[in-house]
């Protein structure tokens, strides 16, 4: 009997945890505007991209004025204080324009 309780009680928390999990998730749906890496200011960045700090932004802007055009979003991991994880958040917002165009993602 004491086990039965105990199994039902089990399955009530994981209930509730993927309930809860479900929410958080739902949460973090972000929104702003997509954004050209190549032509934007570090101001543009800040405003459009949701939970961009302005230091990564500066990054940003400072990279490419160092290095050139981006030719790949990937490249984004070379400027300071951007890590995958904060490429996998913004990468819908950054659009890749320059040498080869507006649909370019060479």
């Amino acid at each position: 009997m004491k086990i039965k309780r105990i199994g039902w009680i089990f399955l009530v928390a994981l209930f509730l945890c993927v309930m809860l999990a479900g929410t958080v998730l739902a949460a973090e749906v972000l929104k702003g505007k997509s954004v050209n890496i190549n032509k934007a200011t570090a101001e543009d960045l800040v405003k459009n991209v949701p939970q961009m700090t302005p230091e990564v932004a500066k990054n940003i802007v400072q990279y490419r004025k160092d290095n050139g055009d981006f030719q790949q979003k990937e490249e984004l991991l070379q400027v300071k204080g951007m890590n995958r994880t904060l490429l996998k958040k913004w990468e819908k917002f950054f659009e890749l324009e320059g040498i080869g165009g507006k649909d370019c993602t060479c």
